[in-house]
């Protein structure tokens, strides 16, 4: 059981530098993002033009655990590689489903970026919302982000 938790937590956090899983959701492309294709590492991957970039990455519910141990697993995780925590708030999505976002900073090569991860769970499979950029251009998006979200179905 140990060693489950562990691979899954390596795999999340592998997750966050390229490895992902097929769709199982709906997600609208949010307003001024262009989908791109053939992102194996991705089930969903959209970016503006000013590289704010918004992802989906699913992975299997295994072991099972509920929202609440699978944003703490993540939340150590980025913690541990150098993202600063800013706050984390419920998500509550049109279709009902309820979700937690966590927001961080992290400074990339000496400029501020924004990442807000927001995490939905479902017996089967954990969904992984990424979203992030530069902190001046983010903001730009932050609106249109925050509908597709709200529209988000896991699947």
């Amino acid at each position: 059981m140990k060693r489950n938790v562990s691979m899954l937590l390596l795999c999340l956090a592998a997750s966050l530098l390229g490895i992902g899983c097929g769709p199982g959701f709906k997600l609208n492309t949010p307003d001024g993002f262009v989908e791109l294709e053939d992102q194996e590492e991705y089930a969903f991957r959209a970016t503006t033009a000013q590289g704010v970039v918004m992802s989906v990455r699913v992975e299997p519910n295994r072991p099972k655990g509920n929202l609440s141990f699978w944003t703490d697993a993540i939340d150590l995780k980025l913690r541990n590689i150098g993202y600063t925590a800013e706050a984390s708030r419920e998500v509550k999505t049109k279709s009902g489903a309820t979700g937690k976002q966590l927001r961080y900073t992290r400074t990339v090569y000496d400029r501020p970026h924004i990442f807000w991860l927001t995490v939905f769970v479902t017996d089967a499979d954990v969904f992984v919302l990424e979203t992030g950029g530069d902190a001046r251009e983010f903001d730009k998006a932050k609106d249109d982000v925050t509908k597709a979200i709200e529209g988000f179905v896991p699947g």
